[in-house]
């Protein structure tokens, strides 16, 4: 049959393009294999069986992964490969044919109406995710790889797979008093929790180049969140360590009832004693002194490794927390902190119940480099 003969010609050219990159994934391919299967089950059967319906399913499935262009493609290709199949083989078609282009026909222009408007909110969701990115460069600044005796890296994961920001914030600036970092956790998710981390973090960046003082930082950051408090009736409050690095080792550190840092040496790890603090937000309403200075001196080649509850309460399967000291011990990563926190994110993300944190997760290492004498962290 001339039919026949021109599907069989058919057959080498299309196999190629179901191969080509546009078929990498099932969906993309779905319209080549139920074209192809179309072609296979005509020249296997003969007149006998009508293969329309399927043709005609070839521009639907299209519109599920392919742009209009493409599904027009697809509709031109089974409306071009039934007229094939009706040419000398008249009982095939009949008067069947007539309803079975029209199908195709109506397929195609429902399928290309779908994906401008899929092609549409693509647009509008990479928009929204290219302001999102700009929110987190803006919340969420670059870390200095190093600065004065120090080096620095961080992370930060949303327990969200689209967010960029969330609950968990940090931050380094050189100061006038030297290096100081913060690194906080405001309870709950969603806006009210970034708003709260945008008032943090402008009243941590403000401070931390007028106040003398690092507890006085903490009461400046304190005082705008419950400034917040007031005016928006949200009284999330946040967890948060502040930091103060001199170029000599010199540490000072207040806790704002955040998680305790952990010291990270080549030969162990162990959590740094800390007074445990208030958290921000309520500071008023702490009955004895809501916040301590401690001074600790870091050794050179030390890191200090500071985190977020999301690190210490990722659960695996069997609802065991993450044992922190544990995974940085007796890791050979020498004094560099991207090595530390790379390590670490790997080994959270590997403990974590389907590897995936059920909270906002942040962490940041700091690594003083300068070559003094050696010891260990001790308080002074």
């Amino acid at each position: 049959m001339p039919s026949d003969r021109l599907l069989r010609s058919l057959l080498p050219v299309c196999v190629p393009a179901a191969l080509s990159p546009r078929g990498s994934t099932l969906a993309a391919a779905m319209p080549w294999l139920v074209w192809s299967a179309a072609l296979v089950l005509a020249l296997l059967t003969g007149p006998d069986v009508s293969v329309g319906p399927v043709l005609a399913a070839v521009p639907a499935l299209a519109a599920i992964a392919h742009r209009w262009l493409g599904i027009l493609g697809f509709g031109v290709l089974a409306a071009a490969t039934q007229t094939v199949l009706r040419w000398g083989s008249t009982p095939l078609g009949g008067s069947a044919l007539p309803m079975v282009t029209i199908a195709i026909v109506v397929v195609t222009v429902a399928g290309i109406a779908a994906a401008v408007a899929r092609e549409g909110r693509e647009r509008t969701l990479d928009h929204v995710r290219s302001l999102a990115g700009g929110v987190q460069r803006a919340v969420l600044r670059p870390l200095p790889q190093a600065t004065k005796g120090y080096r620095l890296a961080g992370f930060y994961r949303a327990a969200e797979a689209e967010a960029r920001v969330g609950g968990d914030f940090y931050d380094a600036l050189q100061t006038p008093y030297g290096l100081r970092l913060v690194l906080g956790d405001v309870c709950g998710k969603g806006l009210p929790a970034v708003d709260a981390t945008v008032t943090l973090l402008g009243a941590f960046r403000e401070a931390a180049y007028d106040e003398p003082d690092l507890a006085a930082v903490a009461r400046r950051m304190d005082l705008s969140l419950r400034r917040r408090q007031g005016a928006s009736g949200d009284d999330r409050y946040a967890t948060a360590l502040l930091l103060q690095a001199d170029p000599d080792g010199t540490l000072e550190l207040v806790n704002c009832g955040h998680v305790p840092p952990i010291l990270v040496s080549p030969e162990h790890s162990r959590e740094l004693s800390l007074w445990p603090g208030c958290p921000l937000g309520y500071f008023e309403f702490a009955q004895d002194e809501p916040l301590r200075v401690d001074t600790h001196t870091l050794a050179p080649g030390t890191s200090l490794l500071m985190v977020t509850d999301g690190v210490t309460e990722a659960r695996n399967g069997d609802r065991d927390f993450f044992d922190l000291e544990t995974a940085v011990t007796g890791q050979d990563l020498g004094p560099c902190p991207q090595a530390l926190t790379d390590a670490l994110l790997a080994e959270v993300s590997r403990h974590a119940a389907g590897g995936r944190l059920r909270d906002d997760a942040a962490a940041l290492a700091l690594v003083r480099h300068s070559p003094q004498a050696p010891g260990a962290l001790t308080p002074s």
